[in-house]
């Protein structure tokens, strides 16, 4: 899905506070939410998500986008990464909201808030968002201005 512009969301959420993650404490919620918001019963699971997250933080801090949250006081309710090319493109990455944080507007003003910063700060002319079109979060995309521009296809062998 691709956007040029976006429009706000017709139910958004003013409760919560939107920002960028940036403590130590930010990041070790970032790990926390997606463990709750992707849980996943195997071995070196939770390994592989706080080094995906420490590899995401470099991102970020080598100036490359930046990782945004929802936050209800100090606590993190939902978050996305929006990276850049810097040639006009960004991208989000992992949007997710907490299981007990669904249902409250969260996404929609966070996608909403992390698309006019990459409209504006990162110079981006087009949005990129990857959704399964058979998930619900397609309809918060939709609702904010993304157009199907793509279809992406993904395989799986599962193992022996």
């Amino acid at each position: 899905m691709t956007a040029r512009t976006v429009v706000p969301p017709a139910r958004p959420n003013l409760a919560s506070a939107y920002r960028f993650l940036g403590s130590d404490d930010d990041w070790e919620q970032q790990v926390r939410l997606t463990l709750a918001a992707n849980p996943m019963e195997m071995d070196g699971y939770e390994d592989f998500v706080r080094r995906r997250e420490a590899a995401h933080r470099a991102v970020v801090e080598a100036g490359h986008g930046q990782w945004f949250g929802a936050f209800d006081g100090d606590r993190l309710q939902a978050s996305l990464g929006l990276l850049t090319d810097g040639a006009g493109v960004a991208r989000f990455q992992d949007v997710q909201t907490h299981p007990d944080d669904r249902g409250q507007g969260i996404a929609s003003t966070l996608v909403h808030t992390a698309s006019t910063y990459g409209f504006g700060e990162l110079k981006a002319e087009t949005l990129v968002m990857v959704a399964d079109p058979e998930y619900l979060a397609i309809r918060i995309y939709r609702a904010l201005g993304f157009d199907g521009t793509e279809t992406q296809v993904q395989v799986t062998k599962p193992a022996p």
